[in-house]
């Protein structure tokens, strides 16, 4: 086992309307679109991708009809408090900034789809 080594995770996301899914996480989060294309079977899918951060969107039925996730997308980034402040009034809050017990300062939104994604920063 010395040898498995994790480099990253990528979250593929089923969603209702690709481009509004797409407008949210480039207007506010800043990421790029690195890959589109008709997706196997239906739909269509794109990466975004911001730094090392990876997002897989995708309308194909192969995720399922309707877009459904019981978790939180935790994003760990620097400058959580300035995202907060540009996003508070502007997207669906979740919960407001907050320190946590755990040692992060962090906040949660909701996408277009209902997914809930929580941007936090380390602080201890």
């Amino acid at each position: 086992m010395s040898e498995l080594h994790f480099k990253s995770v990528m979250p593929v996301l089923r969603v209702t309307d690709l481009d509004t899914s797409i407008a949210f996480y480039q207007g506010w989060f800043g990421f790029k679109m690195v890959w589109r294309a008709p997706n196997d079977g239906g739909g269509e899918g794109c990466i975004l991708e911001r730094e090392d951060v990876a997002v897989l969107l995708s309308t194909g039925d192969h995720l399922g009809k309707v877009p459904a996730f019981t978790g939180t997308l935790y994003f760990n980034i620097d400058g959580v408090a300035d995202l907060y402040a540009a996003l508070k009034d502007r997207v669906e809050m979740v919960w407001p900034l907050e320190e946590m017990d755990y040692g992060t300062l962090e906040f949660g939104v909701r996408d277009p789809d209902g997914y809930m994604l929580a941007f936090a920063e380390q602080r201890s």
